[in-house]
């Protein structure tokens, strides 16, 4: 019989697989605090350009048009060629105006995340003919309004390019307990009732060019979330974004 002082060739093999454990278990969390820096990153990084665009429409673009909107109304007012070219301009600024509301961080900033999202929906819906609706529950506010802004913005983008809907709606909701038993988190839901399509796997779209659903899924997994949409012919889409929260 081994001694108890002595650990039997076994007992050595158990503590070298459970030590080894230990370390591939740190360094599966190192991983994945490094992935959720990334993505903080890219976030900040993704902000800041947005910001630098906005800017950059409202100092130039914008002042521009404001100023030849001006002079066609002093230049040659009641004319038919200038009325038309006035119409026009309007149309133009307040477009322009709306795209920078929408782009600008200081609408999350100051207004927060539903006014944010009701700004992005507002841009979506002039890319496409659909109406949008957006809800957002109060305690969702302030676990993760930068990622949920920006795959919200990625999933309206997809869904005025694609699913020639009539109607969009928009949801952010707190969840106690996830279904999967994944957990409390946030849950982004986009659905529409447009054309639909077949089931398509993750490389399939990327393939296709639905780039931005694959950065989506990426972003998602780096944070400890997960992303899923469901499609079928003549039966809309609706995309689920799920989001850890404490």
């Amino acid at each position: 019989m081994a001694s108890s002082n002595n650990p039997t060739e076994l007992e050595t093999r158990v503590r070298e697989l459970e030590a080894r454990l230990r370390d591939q278990e740190e360094d599966i969390r190192r991983l994945r605090e490094e992935r959720r820096e990334l993505v903080a990153q890219l976030l900040q990084a993704e902000e800041q350009t947005r910001r630098e665009v906005a800017e950059a429409l409202h100092d130039d673009a914008l002042q521009s048009l404001l100023a030849a909107h001006q002079e066609l109304i002093e230049a040659a007012p009641g004319r038919v060629g200038v009325t038309r070219a006035h119409d026009v301009i309007s149309v133009a600024i307040d477009r322009l105006r709306e795209a920078v509301i929408a782009l600008h961080p200081v609408t999350r900033e100051q207004g927060g995340l539903e006014a944010a999202l009701g700004a992005v929906a507002a841009q979506a819906e002039r890319r496409s003919a659909f109406t949008c609706t957006v809800q957002v529950d109060p305690d969702a506010i302030g676990v993760h309004d930068e990622l949920i802004l920006s795959v919200a913005r990625e999933l309206l983008t997809n869904a005025a390019k694609h699913a020639d809907a009539d109607h969009v709606t928009v949801s952010v909701s707190r969840e106690s307990d996830g279904a999967g038993g994944r957990g409390p988190g946030v849950l982004l839901e986009v659905r529409d009732d447009g054309k639909g399509t077949a089931e398509v796997r993750l490389e399939q779209a990327v393939r296709a060019g639905h780039v931005g659903l694959a950065s989506v899924t990426q972003r998602l997994e780096a944070i400890g979330g997960s992303f899923e949409l469901e499609s079928a012919p003549g039966e809309g889409a609706t995309a689920r974004a799920w989001f850890p929260a404490p």
